[in-house]
């Protein structure tokens, strides 16, 4: 078992399910010092209740609130001092065609998935410089490479994600800092994220099938692969075989992927259902 991660303190946001839970686990079961928050708070609890000492502190928290991050950093501050790494986890998606996508909608999916990451970046850095080495894992996805009809802001908040992470390597590199920076893409993950999709029209009943159908790849064996990222200081970190596919696919046919895409991932059939 890897002892790298043994006694350093980790922050993960959206960790009271999906990725986010399974990255506390795996982090706990290597005696990491764990830093978790959600938007859920009955979820957070069981999470950090189940994982006992190895749980530093766990706030409820919303991503897009300047004043939750603040109150964080005070109490990180005060109880450590520093911060090895950040995980910005915490996502949401909705669901229909952009003309059928609420301006307001939109802006919410935006803030949640890009505006919550780049504030946690951005207040969590002082706390990042103090560490030996500090690290900032970014989730993008797949759909910040390659796009599908029905969820034009998800895609639209991963591409940024994607270039505000690539963008913040640099940025690190080249202003001297210690901290080291990856970009995460999923594919399909058995998360709940297709459950708790937003919609300004009836979202269909079939909608959380479809996605359980074609989301191969466990909570648990895509923590593995984030911690194994970490480890080894990649970059660009791939979950999943259609991931792999994905990155394949978007270099070979950079404007006419999604003739191929779509079909495996059902996208047809799940509108003529």
């Amino acid at each position: 078992m890897t002892t790298i991660w043994k006694n350093k303190h980790i922050l993960i946001t959206g960790a009271g399910s999906g990725i986010g839970q399974a990255l506390a686990r795996l982090f706990a079961s290597q005696g990491a010092q764990l830093i978790l928050t959600d938007i859920n708070t009955d979820n957070l609890t069981r999470t950090a209740k189940e994982l006992g000492s190895s749980v530093l502190i766990y706030k409820t928290a919303d991503v897009t609130k300047k004043s939750d991050w603040l109150a964080l950093v005070k109490e990180i501050d005060s109880k450590v001092g520093y911060l090895d790494v950040l995980v910005n986890n915490a996502g949401m998606l909705s669901f229909g065609f952009f003309d059928e996508t609420s301006e307001a909608l939109f802006n919410k999916v935006m803030d949640v998935n890009l505006n919550g990451v780049v504030m946690g970046c951005r207040e969590m850095l002082p706390l990042l410089e103090k560490s030996t080495r500090g690290m900032i894992v970014n989730v993008a996805s797949i759909f910040g490479l390659i796009t599908m009809p029905l969820v034009t802001p998800y895609h639209a908040s991963k591409f940024a994600v994607r270039g505000f992470t690539e963008a913040l390597k640099q940025d690190m590199i080249f202003s001297k800092k210690s901290i080291d920076v990856i970009c995460v893409m999923p594919g399909g993950i058995r998360t709940n994220i297709a459950n708790y999709a937003e919609a300004d029209i009836k979202a269909p009943d079939h909608l959380g099938q479809h996605f359980a159908k074609v989301a191969r790849t466990t909570p648990e064996q895509a923590a593995k692969t984030i911690e194994k990222g970490m480890r080894k200081k990649t970059f660009r970190v791939l979950i999943g075989a259609d991931a792999k596919l994905v990155d394949w696919l978007y270099r070979l046919l950079p404007t006419n992927y999604y003739k191929i895409s779509n079909p495996l991932m059902g996208v047809k059939k799940f509108l003529n259902q």
